[in-house]
Formats: structure tokens, sequence, C-alpha cells
């Protein structure tokens, strides 16, 4: 259902017993939208969790807008959703772009966020970037952008958006094989139900991605947050994925706290979806423990 928050309408699917401990879903993308995620795990989550998945502004079933998105303005919409719903505390997870927002929510609202869960995250995007295209090198060559991948990989600086649209631009001449660099070698013939929405709904994943990327808290690195988490953490990364760097991997093992690191093996960067039943098991018992 749509749900008025700070001046707009967000699209808030809201499964499972009302007495059950309260996840929210951040969706990554940016843009991406929730339709994906609950295919997949919104049935499964409900049945001992609250499950509360939306779509962040302007995204999706969510009404369009035209006016500024910042990381900061979704985590806003975030706590004021939850206080409309009336929960106290929360989990969070976040797949993703996702689990980037989600680090930022959870450090910076401690007393919000009961646990929070990361999926394959970005949380520094020279890093995560770089991972990208060093996966996409093999298909890069045999379309004949090898070169021009090495070039991009030699920057040096902190992130910019001209280094993300960069990257993610290169990425996109793969057109329809870009997917396969995400997938798991048993999972290269999954669909994404989303793809089936009205294309208008998903245009409105264009303005949200190019709006955010131009911001300026979507270049820093998030990674000096991770040692002010005091919640108990899970980072879920698929053997295949080529969002998360080895070095977040590392930051996330020595700085949090209370972390717990899982690797799937043989899945990908949607391990929601390619190992949809132990996923399930592993997000209900690490909220319910």
């Amino acid at each position: 259902m749509l749900t008025e928050i700070r001046g707009t309408r967000l699209y808030v699917d809201h499964r499972g017993a009302t007495d059950a401990p309260p996840l929210l879903y951040l969706h990554g993308g940016p843009g991406a939208g929730s339709y994906d995620f609950l295919a997949f795990q919104g049935d499964r989550l409900a049945e001992r969790l609250q499950l509360i998945g939306v779509d962040q502004r302007g995204v999706q079933q969510s009404d369009p807008i035209d006016g500024p998105v910042t990381e900061d303005i979704v985590i806003a919409d975030c706590e004021a959703l939850r206080e409309r719903l009336g929960f106290e505390r929360w989990a969070i997870l976040g797949h993703s772009y996702g689990g980037r927002l989600a680090l930022r929510y959870a450090a910076n609202h401690p007393s919000s966020v009961s646990q929070v869960i990361f999926e394959n995250p970005p949380w520094d995007m020279v890093l995560a970037t770089r991972t990208l295209v060093e996966a996409a090198k093999p298909l890069l060559t045999e379309i004949g952008l090898l070169d021009e991948a090495n070039r991009l990989l030699s920057w040096s600086g902190p992130a910019t958006t001209e280094m993300w649209s960069d990257r993610t631009t290169l990425l996109q001449q793969l057109g329809d094989r870009r997917m396969e660099i995400y997938l798991g070698p048993s999972s290269r013939d999954l669909v994404l139900p989303a793809g089936d929405l009205p294309q208008e709904i998903q245009e409105r994943a264009g303005y949200f991605a190019q709006t955010i990327a131009q911001s300026t808290s979507f270049n820093e690195s998030l990674l000096p947050l991770l040692s002010r988490l005091t919640q108990p953490a899970l980072l879920i990364k698929g053997e295949h994925d080529p969002v998360t760097s080895p070095e977040e991997i590392h930051h996330f093992q020595a700085d949090v706290p209370h972390g717990t690191y899982r690797l799937f093996e043989g899945a990908g960067h949607f391990v929601h979806a390619e190992q949809p039943e132990e996923y399930t098991r592993a997000v209900t018992d690490f909220v319910l423990r």
C-alpha cells in the first residue's frame, strides 16, 4: 500500500504476524525497488518475522518525484516509517546498495536498529566498482574493451560521481550479458521478475540513481562507520559476488565488535534468490537468536 511519509507516498509491503520481530528491507540499485526481493523472500521471511519491504522515494511503486535524493533523506524516510508503524526498534537488512544505506542507518541511529544484516554491500565505491570491473574483464575482453577497463581501473583518488559514472557506463556496454557477472555458475538462468513490471515504473530507477549518485554522501567511504556499530551485525557474501571487495570484508571482520561473516558457496550477488531457503534460515535465525 502507499503510505504518506515526509511529503511523498512510499509503497510499503508489510507481511507477517504483528507480534513477530520486525525486519525492514532496504533495496539496492540504486533505485532497484523491493519487488524482486519480496518475490523470493517475502513469504518465506514472513513465516517467522514481520517483514517490511519499502520502495524508496520515487522508486518503482512509490510515487514519482522530481526533487533531491540523498542517503540521509532515505534514512530519514525510514525513521519516519518506523515511527508511523509504531516500532520502538527494528532489525534492518540491506542488499547491495541497500547495505550501504543500512550501515549509515545503523551507525547513526543505534537506538532504532536492533540488528543489521548486509548482503553483498558496496561500502566504499572505489573498491566496489573496481571489484565489479575486474569481474567483468573476461566479458569486456570479448567485446574489445579491456584497454578501457584497465584505464578506468588506474583511478587512484577518492570516489567521484565521474568515476562511478565511467565505470558503470562501461559495464552497461555488456548489454544482456551483464547479469553473467552477478550470478553464480548454477544460477545463470535466474530471471528477476521486476522485469515484467510496466516500463514506466521500471524507468523511475533512473532518476533516483542519477540524483543520488550526484550527492556528496554517495561518494563517501563508509568503512569508518563499521567500528561504530553497536548492534549484532551479519555480513552475507556470495562466493561469486562481484561487488563486496576483499578489503571491505577484512574491515568488517576486523572492525565490527559483534560481527558475523557468512559465505554462501556457489552463490553470486543475489543470494536471496539463488539460494532462497538457506538464506531465509540464516536471516531468520540471526534476527531471532
